[in-house]
């Protein structure tokens, strides 16, 4: 007998409020802390921000399942997120039988939020290392069984309620993504409250609002009220046109080179987001080992900065995932006179324009990975009015034949030499950018504290020569 697929159970099985159980019964576990081995509030209300720092990566995932667009309208949230190509992709893609759908247009979401909550890491342990010890709670059993219990819980709530009752079809990810980083303000002042307020009262009222949030995010997809909605993150009704493809066969079929789109992404995650990434990567390392103890350990050091490494490899990887996942697997296919950008991976078509609207037509001259590669990348605009965009198609392997087959308005696709003594400038300065960096963290000319500002001012030092090689290529 084969196993069953997705959706085969039905939706209506269990009652509703059943999904809540994990939850609730996981946040009993913290309180029973409190009863029977003697927590204060700051080891309680580090037990829950350390669950907290463990929900950013499940919301991530959650939001790779989100069924709805995400919402144009971004105003008001806590996490301010970036345009990507990707955003706009269209289609899903089927990874197992037992699983919902993952839409790609959903990774930059899913990245945004384990990048935030390693930000939100930092500022909620700050305040948190003004109370109680992180590393005194992680050397208690019942604290680390209780931080388990209560991630179990809300995998268990996602597995009952998200995935098996289908709410991830109702749900965006920027609603998804919303969720820890609200959750994350209110922790953040009920800490101060626990600071500077009396021990009694905050507990109390800490348990209470911790329950709001866990019951939130469960009530507000029934239709709950004004603050359990907002604490639940904002949703989407946002929908999207369907395309109209010319039917029959295409006449031309050309794929994009997905070994240069890969390429060029690794090109552009180095040199264009890479310098930012590292000194983000810096501040978690530092932040993080001075927060968590005052006299940190070898041991401490080397985790933070094992952690700092994984974090600028994870953001790094996400740049590449996403650019990968925007044209790798396109393929462009003309039909008369329309020319249908087609997704392989997801089996969706992305847009269509007139083969005559394709207009201020230039080949990408700045990517060195085409040159090496033998490919081209061609920016354009597309359509007209509202509609009117800046597309850029490829890369190819046949350039010629891609703009004489779409009748692009490009007189040849040979790329122009190099200006050697611009391309020099460009080596150069990176040289003298990590000379200098090293002088001034490794040997004492520097002040004690200049490695610091050399951390903070990285992605100055990146300007010298992304503005050289842009020049060789004028």
């Amino acid at each position: 007998m084969s196993p069953p697929r997705y959706g085969d159970v039905p939706t209506s099985s269990l009652p509703a409020g059943i999904g809540f159980l994990p939850v609730l019964s996981a946040n009993l576990l913290p309180l029973a802390g409190v009863l029977w081995f003697g927590w204060n509030p700051g080891t309680l209300l580090a037990v829950y921000v350390l669950e907290l720092l463990l929900l950013f990566p499940l919301s991530g995932v959650k939001a790779l399942f989100a069924g709805r667009p995400p919402t144009s309208s971004r105003k008001g949230g806590v996490f301010s997120l970036s345009e990507s190509d990707l955003v706009g992709k269209r289609g899903s893609v089927s990874i197992h039988d037992r699983l919902p759908p993952v839409y790609p247009r959903n990774v930059p979401f899913a990245t945004a939020v384990v990048v935030g909550g390693a930000w939100v890491g930092v500022f909620l342990l700050a305040p948190l290392s003004e109370v109680v010890s992180v590393l005194d709670v992680l050397a208690r059993p019942e604290a680390v069984v209780s931080v388990a219990a209560l991630v179990v819980g809300q995998i268990g709530e996602t597995a009952s309620t998200f995935l098996r009752r289908n709410r991830y079809a109702e749900r965006s990810p920027y609603a998804l993504v919303e969720i820890p980083a609200r959750q994350a303000m209110f922790l953040a002042c009920f800490l101060f409250v626990v600071i500077l307020g009396g021990a009694t009262v905050a507990l109390a009222g800490f348990v209470f609002v911790k329950l709001l949030f866990e019951w939130s995010g469960f009530h507000a997809e029934q239709g709950g009220g004004r603050l359990t909605s907002w604490l639940s993150g904002p949703d989407s009704d946002a929908t999207r046109d369907e395309i109209d493809v010319p039917d029959g066969h295409p006449s031309a079929a050309i794929d994009a080179d997905r070994r240069a789109v890969v390429a060029a992404a690794v090109w552009r995650a180095v040199t264009t987001t890479g310098p930012f990434y590292v000194t983000m990567a810096a501040m978690v390392w530092i932040g993080g080992t001075a927060f968590v103890a005052e006299e940190a350990s070898l041991a401490v050091w080397v985790g933070f900065g094992v952690f700092g490494l994984a974090l600028l490899a994870f953001m790094l990887a996400g740049d590449v995932v996403e650019d990968t996942l925007a044209s790798g697997w396109l393929t462009y296919r003309q039909f008369g006179g329309r020319l249908v950008a087609h997704d392989r991976l997801t089996g969706e078509p992305q847009w269509v324009a007139t083969v005559g609207d394709l207009r201020d037509a230039e080949v990408v001259a700045t990517r060195p990975t085409d040159r090496y590669l033998g490919t081209r990348g061609i920016a354009a605009t597309v359509g007209w009015g509202d509609d009117e965009t800046e597309r850029t198609l490829g890369p190819v392997a046949d350039a010629e034949g891609f703009v004489e087959r779409f009748d692009l308005p490009i007189e040849s696709t040979t790329l122009s030499p190099l200006d050697r003594r611009f391309v020099g400038g460009a080596v150069a300065s990176v040289v003298l950018t990590a000379v200098g960096v090293v002088t001034v963290v490794l040997t004492p000319l520097g002040p004690s504290t200049s490695w610091l500002l050399a951390l903070f001012l990285f992605p100055v030092f990146a300007i010298a020569p992304k503005g050289f090689w842009k020049l060789a290529h004028s």
